[in-house]
């Protein structure tokens, strides 16, 4: 890992690389750690790009490193099992299986996804938009909030920008940004590192100040055998009567149309399509990465009635569109471009390199901060 670029360490444990985890538990607390007596650096970007794995499994059978398109067995070397692979760039969600069993590796960063723990590497591309400057950093804070709708405590991340503390007569605007399916509030920190972009956008002018609001939108129900997920109307109420109302009570917003939007990748471009689709009345900018205006996942139809479709782009004031060239979902977006047609609705519309990943949400979220609230 190249200095500078330690930033892709971050996880929502540890904000450092985990390099001092002693190989003999029964060893107290000590100051001074010998190369051999810790677990080794679990991974190491080679020079072509590949991923070499070095992993401490002193009595396993068997190690396979999966990713959600490959999987690989690693061999064994000593108490080590190793490899090198061509993993791609970018954020790599890492699945372990040991003898069977998955498994979670301390040493490696930890993330959120597929509605689980998970491992995950950074190698970050060559154009990445997370490259940190000596800049000043907003805040990130953790909020809670009960809610009538989900009849449980919700926990909202928060992003405040540089100023929001120094100046306490400024009001700003406000972007509700969403994950996507298996993820959860965490992830646009953790794994997108939204607030970092940002950071730099405000440094170098390119982007106004506001705060980030993101919530659960994975709202889970549970009846007589089963738990099911409403995230289109369960969703759509919580955001619009509950945390819109709570974040613009508690927080120095400017609480009209012209200073709000909104935003999500993949189930949350769904998210976001719903919501401002049916309630044009509250959001001046919409962005919807990866994703989608028709619902894929529910096939909930009600926000692409024609009376909203039809007034859409007359009353949101910027609407951005974007995937990955190579982005799985690619048919789906093609069938949005001839939905959006057929109703006349002007938006940005733009491709970037990659598949329904990490590095293309981050190209988007970058581009679309340098658009909004600019009046």
């Amino acid at each position: 890992m190249k200095k500078g670029n330690e930033i892709s360490y971050v996880t929502g444990l540890s904000f450092k690389k985990t390099n001092i985890i002693p190989k003999d538990e029964k060893v107290g607390p000590i100051i001074h750690y010998d190369y051999d007596k810790v677990w080794p650096k679990p991974y190491e970007i080679m020079p072509d790009g590949r991923i070499r794995f070095n992993l401490y499994y002193p009595n396993a059978h068997k190690v396979v490193v999966r990713t959600y398109t490959d999987s690989f067995e690693l061999e064994k070397k000593d108490e080590c099992w190793t490899g090198e692979y061509n993993l791609g760039t970018g954020f790599i969600g890492i699945m372990l299986n040991v003898d069977g069993n998955e498994t979670i590796y301390p040493a490696l960063p930890i993330g959120f996804g597929g509605n689980k723990p998970i491992n995950f590497i950074e190698n970050p591309e060559q154009d990445t938009v997370i490259r940190p400057l000596n800049c000043q950093h907003g805040t990130v804070v953790m909020d809670y909030m009960f809610s009538e709708i989900t009849d449980h405590m919700e926990r909202i991340y928060l992003y405040l920008p540089p100023s929001y503390h120094e100046n306490t007569d400024k009001r700003y605007p406000v972007l509700y940004l969403q994950h996507g399916h298996g993820e959860n509030e965490t992830t646009w920190v953790n794994q997108g590192k939204v607030n970092f972009i940002f950071d730099n956008l405000i440094s170098q002018g390119k982007a106004n100040e506001a705060i980030i609001v993101m919530c659960n939108g994975m709202l889970t129900f549970e009846k007589k055998n089963e738990i099911f997920l409403n995230i289109t109307e369960a969703f759509e109420k919580m955001l619009t009567t509950e945390v819109i109302p709570y974040i613009e009570q508690k927080y120095r917003t400017y609480g009209d149309k012209k200073h709000r939007a909104m935003a999500g990748l993949s189930m949350g471009s769904m998210q976001t399509s719903v919501v401002t689709l049916k309630h044009q009345e509250l959001f001046d900018y919409v962005g919807i990465f990866s994703g989608f205006v028709r619902d894929i996942l529910t096939g909930y139809e009600q926000h692409i009635q024609p009376e909203y479709l039809k007034t859409y782009s007359k009353n949101i004031k910027y609407i951005f569109r974007a995937i990955g060239e190579e982005d799985i979902f690619m048919d789906a977006f093609l069938n949005d471009d001839k939905l959006l047609k057929e109703y006349e609705v002007e938006h940005q519309r733009n491709l970037y390199k990659g598949y329904h990943e990490w590095k293309v949400w981050q190209h988007c979220i970058h581009d679309f901060l340098c658009q909004i609230f600019k009046d």
